[in-house]
C-alpha cells in the first residue's frame, strides 16, 4: 500500500526539457552536512515498506526512496502547499543553487496530492531524475543537494520559496550515495547574555537630620457625649492622629513619646486627671518595625505623665503615625456638667 501510493503521487507531473550538467567535486564525503536553509527538513523512507533509512546507510544509485517531513509516515502526513505553486519538481542540484532551477543537475516531474497543492512522499530515487546530466552526476560524484520545490512559470521559478532539500554524497562511478539526516532539535533557546561593568561612586558623610512632632489637626477636642457605664459617667474620643518624623540617619538615637494631663475643672469643682484613660494606638499607617507601643492607662488609675510609644536605637525611622483612644470616667460624687482640661503630648529624644 505504502509503496503503490508513492509511486502514484510521485509520476503525477510534466516533463521538462534537459539542463545543462554542473561541474561537481569528485571527493566522497562519508557524513555529508545537514542544510539549514530548507524549507523543511528531509528524512528519507523506504519507499517499499516506509521505514525510515538509518544515518549512515549507503545507498545504491537505484534505491527506491522518498522524502518525508517527519521520521516516521503513514502515508498521511504531507508537505503543505503553497497557492502559486503549478508544478512540482524533484532535483539533484550543487549545493548552493538549490533555489536555481536552471542551476540543477538532474531532475524529475513530481505531483501534488489530488485536489491540493499539497505533496505527499515525493520520489528521491536518483537514478528517477533522468532529465539533464544525471550520467555526470553518477560517473563523477561529489555533495550535492537532493530534494523537491514547488514550481511555477514552467517550473522555471520557485513558487513561494517552497524549497524542500537535504544533503547527499555521491561516490563517482558506482553511484553508491549517503544522505544527511535531520536531528530532531527542541525549542530554539531565546537570545541572552551579560556584560560586566566596573562601577565607582564618590560619596559624602552622611548627616543627621531632624526630629520633629507633628501635631494632630485637634486643636480643641470634645469627648463623646457622655453615656453610662456600670452607673458611671463615660465620655470617649481620639486624640487624633499625629506624626513622628526622625531623620536622624547618623546617630538614630531613638525616642520617646508621652502623655500628661492637667485635672479636669468645672468652676470650683475638680476630678482628678487619673480619671482620663489613655490607650496608644497606630495612626493613619501602620506601625513601623521599631516602634513600641506602651501599655495603656485605666480610667481612675491612670499615670501622669506616661509612656505612649517609642522607637529602637538600631535605625531611623523616617515617619510613625500614632493616636490614642480617650476615656473620661467622672466619679459618682461629681456633679454633672462640663469639665475641661489640657493634655500636652511630648516628644523627646533618647
Amino acid at each position: 500500500m505504502f509503496k503503490t501510493n508513492a509511486i502514484r503521487v510521485a509520476s503525477v507531473g510534466i516533463v521538462v526539457a534537459a539542463l545543462m550538467g554542473a561541474t561537481t567535486t569528485s571527493a566522497f564525503a562519508a557524513d555529508p552536512a545537514q542544510p539549514v536553509n530548507s524549507t523543511a527538513p528531509i528524512f528519507l523512507l523506504d519507499a517499499a515498506t516506509g521505514d525510515p533509512i538509518a544515518a549512515g546507510t549507503t545507498l545504491a544509485f537505484n534505491k527506491q526512496v522518498v522524502a518525508s517531513p517527519t521520521a516516521t509516515n503513514d502515508g498521511t502526513v504531507v508537505y503543505p502547499g503553497v497557492a502559486d505553486a503549478t508544478d512540482v519538481r524533484t532535483f539533484i542540484a550543487p549545493v548552493g543553487s538549490e533555489r536555481t532551477p536552471s542551476a540543477w543537475s538532474a531532475i524529475a516531474p513530481g505531483g501534488f496530492y489530488p485536489g491540493t497543492h499539497d505533496v505527499l512522499l515525493p520520489t528521491m530515487t536518483l537514478d528517477s531524475h533522468t532529465n539533464g546530466n544525471l550520467a555526470s552526476v553518477k560517473a563523477n560524484g561529489g555533495t550535492y543537494s537532493l530534494g523537491f520545490a514547488l514550481t511555477n512559470n514552467n517550473a522555471l521559478s520557485i513558487a513561494s520559496g517552497a524549497v524542500y532539500y537535504t544533503t547527499i554524497t555521491v561516490t563517482p562511478v558506482t553511484g553508491a550515495w549517503t544522505f544527511a539526516t535531520p536531528v530532531a532539535t527542541g525549542p530554539a533557546t531565546p537570545p541572552s547574555g551579560s556584560f560586566d561593568q566596573n562601577l565607582a561612586a564618590t560619596t559624602v558623610a552622611a548627616q543627621d537630620g531632624t526630629l520633629n512632632l507633628v501635631s494632630s489637626a485637634k486643636t480643641t477636642n470634645v469627648l463623646n457625649a457622655a453615656t453610662l457605664v456600670n452607673n458611671l459617667s463615660t465620655s470617649t474620643g481620639t486624640v487624633g492622629n499625629f506624626t513622628v518624623q526622625d531623620g536622624r540617619v547618623v546617630s538614630h538615637p531613638g525616642w520617646t513619646v508621652t502623655s500628661s494631663v492637667t485635672d479636669f475643672t468645672n468652676g470650683t469643682t475638680t476630678i482628678d486627671k487619673k480619671q482620663l484613660g489613655i490607650t496608644p494606638k497606630a495612626g493613619a499607617t501602620a506601625l513601623p518595625a521599631g516602634v513600641t507601643l506602651a501599655v495603656a492607662q485605666a480610667a481612675g488609675s491612670a499615670v501622669n505623665p506616661a509612656l505612649l510609644a517609642s522607637s529602637g536605637l538600631t535605625a531611623a525611622i523616617a515617619s510613625t503615625d500614632l493616636d490614642a483612644d480617650l476615656t473620661f470616667v467622672a466619679p459618682a460624687d461629681k456633679p454633672a456638667g462640663t469639665y475641661t482640661a489640657k493634655l500636652t503630648i511630648t516628644l523627646a529624644s533618647k
